[in-house]
């Protein structure tokens, strides 16, 4: 038997089947190293997701909220048995209420074939099956994601996804546990699941044992009295050992480096990103404004882009020189002197090349800073990904399982740990949901049977795919339908008689289309090297006999197209054309691909994107999309100009407008202060000041005063409402509708 390689494992189910994947592994396996190689070369048409802005920006992919234009906060697959009076909530027919999808993320949706949702153990099992449900509206497919093969990648033994005790009381009508695995939408379509194994971080075999046991709940007395050896309250290093200490809560952190640097002498200096485009704050991967002094404790947020692996992510260095427009470190350990280059971190959006239809990234925004930060101490959280030679660890109080795992697997090895908390035996426990789920891994040999079932399978579906015409032609026919104005008073009705011998010779196409997916149906069964060899026949010659007709179907629509552009106000008609004639290139490029993927799996070589690339030859179709975009008479549909303008500048920030709210309001000044000097209206400045109620960091009674709040609470509890119509006609209106805002956001901080 060949070494077992999880990794090339799971590059094949992705690639050759059709099955849901959830790729793990303890920290420093390489699932990051994975994904990035995997999006080079997979043949699929892929996209990037994660939960949270900054964790989409490390994985240079976007947020799910933003793909899939979901509203934060809890979703219900239906209606809860009994209506919670105090709590929102989303259901399907809420969330397709408000989508909004245009051409483009359409057109995304329907060709994707692989949806990569990294960091997935922060992902909650209500979001994952909204995701489900969209792609099943939007793609009218109602498989599991609406067909489309998803790649979970995570370690569920780090940081669980937040749920809030209000919202549990709603999802547990619904859900065994908040996790991914418990969504709905993988009961019947189970993730395979497969684990990176080989550890690049650790090499000591003690320490990788007591992470293993951390991990699988099998931590022992042994353990327990090892960690207790490297526990020293009292620790202070000496500022020469570069120790970082790595704490449960932000405050804690963000105190202790302001702390440390404040006790360097010398003056501060100021080093301002800079942000192009479209970047939101609370995605900054790095500080806005970065404050350093000589002799400051940094560490490094990206590895080392020159390939001379200089420093890594969570590498330790010293400022020894600074300059308006330079900063010198010198790393830990081999102590190195390194001037520091800039680093731009891209924000991307999804969209089609006009050309090949592929998905591609369109970067919208930049953000661009050092690639560091100061470093005496950081989050458990924020340390996920990060690799430390010398830590001092300070999670007695740890509230989540996993974070202790978490915090002693960024180190190299036990020689670098100071535990300055006694370790709780709450904190050490792992969730039992996500013990059970691990019991799903199967072994090498069930997998190896498993990818050649589902690749038969795969492969078969795939052929099909490709060669039923039945989706083109209906999409034709309901085009053809879309002509129903008088001739006289629209320019794209005479063009109707074109579009009706479009549609019929289409369908005569598809006719004998149908013939021969019955073939590939029968063909397909038989997975001898002579019945695979017949079937690769047939398909070559069903390729090269469907895809002139579709080439011909395709040039009519380009040629259409030059006569429509004659007309004035023909805008909408011409896209209604182009994206018609795109559905065509797909399904020719579909028939390209299928006979040399078949031709691939026969051989037993790679498929990749690459090979996709080499079967189109893509000069004649650019000449013909440029004719299509020369636009004499109209504006150029295709344009995005104003996107352009605003990518090309380089913006500053604008502060959060809440936040400047708040500021005001804790320098002492009134609503009516602030409404004024910020040209608002009082209604506006209670609604930023209620945000802040919500989140319990300013008091409702501050704003108010005792007795107004205490009103509006009763009221609330009174009427089983947080509509704000009723509430005022109860109150009267001595109450305006900005202060019942204020009095529900307090109400809901409450935990109501």
């Amino acid at each position: 038997m060949s070494e077992y390689n999880p990794a090339e494992l799971a590059a094949k189910f992705i690639n050759y089947t059709s099955r849901h994947i959830f790729l793990t592994g303890k920290a420093g396996t390489g699932k990051t190293t994975f994904l990035r190689s995997l999006i080079e070369l997979t043949h699929k048409k892929a996209v990037i997701v994660a939960p949270t802005g900054i964790a989409a920006i490390n994985a240079a992919g976007v947020t799910i909220h933003s793909l899939f234009q979901l509203p934060f906060g809890t979703y219900l697959p239906k209606q809860p048995t009994n209506e919670p009076f105090n709590q929102q909530y989303n259901t399907p027919k809420s969330i397709v209420r408000h989508l909004q999808m245009n051409t483009t993320k359409r057109r995304i949706f329907q060709d994707l074939e692989l949806l990569i949702i990294d960091e997935v153990s922060m992902l909650r099992a209500d979001l994952l099956d909204a995701i489900d449900m969209v792609l099943r509206y939007i793609r009218k497919n109602n498989a599991s994601f609406g067909g489309v093969q998803v790649l979970f990648i995570g370690d569920l033994h780090q940081l669980p996804p937040v749920v809030k005790s209000n919202e549990w009381q709603l999802l547990g009508e619904f859900y065994n546990s908040v996790y991914f695995f418990d969504a709905h939408a993988l009961q019947q379509s189970p993730p395979v699941y497969i684990e990176l194994e080989k550890i690049y971080r650790q090499a000591d075999s003690v320490f990788i044992n007591l992470l293993n046991n951390l991990r699988n709940n099998e931590i022992t007395v042994d353990d327990i009295n090892l960690l207790e050896k490297y526990y020293s309250a009292d620790f202070v290093p000496a500022k020469s050992e570069k120790y970082i200490t790595l704490t449960t809560h932000n405050q804690r952190a963000d105190t202790l480096n302001k702390k440390s640097l404040e006790e360097l002498a010398g003056k501060s200096h100021y080093f301002k990103s800079a942000v192009e485009g479209e970047f939101a704050e609370n995605s900054y991967p790095a500080e806005h404004l970065l404050e350093l002094k000589l002799g400051a404790q940094i560490m490094f947020i990206k590895n080392d882009q020159s390939g001379e692996r200089r420093f890594f992510n969570g590498k330790i260095a010293t400022v020894i020189d600074l300059k308006e427009d330079t900063i010198e470190v010198e790393t830990e350990g081999e102590r190195e002197r390194i001037i520091l280059e800039k680093y731009t971190w891209k924000n991307i959006r999804y969209t089609n090349h006009k050309v090949t239809n592929e998905i591609e990234e369109e970067v919208i925004g930049k953000f661009i800073q050092y690639p560091i930060k100061l470093a005496w101490a950081i989050t458990v959280h924020k340390s996920q990904g990060l690799t430390f030679d010398k830590a001092i660890i300070d999670i007695g109080n740890a509230f989540a399982p996993g974070q202790i795992y978490v915090a002693l697997s960024r180190l190299r090895s036990l020689d670098g740990l100071v535990l300055t908390s006694q370790i709780s035996r709450t904190g050490i426990r792992q969730d039992q949901n996500v013990s059970h789920f691990a019991k799903n891994k199967q072994q090498q040999e069930a997998l190896d049977a498993q990818i050649k079932l589902e690749s038969e399978s795969f492969l078969r579906t795939y052929l099909m795919q490709c060669f039923d015409l039945n989706p083109l032609d209906n999409f034709v026919y309901e085009h053809v339908h879309s002509y129903s104005k008088d001739i006289n008073k629209s320019a794209k009705q005479k063009h109707v008689k074109w579009a009706q011998q479009l549609l019929k010779d289409l369908s005569e196409i598809k006719l004998h289309a149908n013939k021969f997916l019955n073939q590939i149906q029968r063909l397909s069964h038989e997975q001898t090297e002579e019945g695979l060899a017949i079937l690769f026949e047939r398909t070559r010659l069903a390729e090269n006999y469907f895809n002139p007709l579709i080439l011909d179907l395709s040039a009519r629509i380009f040629e259409r197209m030059e006569l429509v552009k004659q007309d004035k106000q023909v805008t909408a008609f011409l896209t209604e054309l182009l994206e018609m004639e795109s559905l065509f290139y797909e399904q020719y490029k579909k028939m390209r691909k299928a006979t040399a993927l078949l031709k691939a799996t026969i051989e037993g070589t790679e498929f990749t994107k690459t090979d996709v690339s080499a079967l189109l030859n893509q000069a004649d179709r650019e000449l013909q999309m440029k004719k299509v975009f020369a636009m004499p008479n109209t504006l150029d549909f295709t344009a995005k100009k104003p996107r352009a303008a605003k990518t090309a500048k380089v913006k500053v920030p604008k502060p959060d407008t809440k936040e400047a709210s708040l500021e005001m309001f804790r320098a002492g000044k009134s609503i009516e202060e602030i409404a004024r000097e910020r040209n608002m209206v009082a209604g506006t400045i209670e609604g930023h000041l209620a945000h802040y109620i919500a989140l319990q960091e300013i008091s409702a009674k501050d704003i108010l005063g005792a007795k107004k709040l205490d009103k509006i609470l009763e009221a609330i509890k009174l009427l089983k409402t947080l509509n704000l119509n009723p509430i005022r006609a109860h109150l009267g209106s001595k109450y305006t509708f900005g202060e019942i805002k204020i009095g529900i956001a307090a109400h809901l901080a409450e935990g109501n």
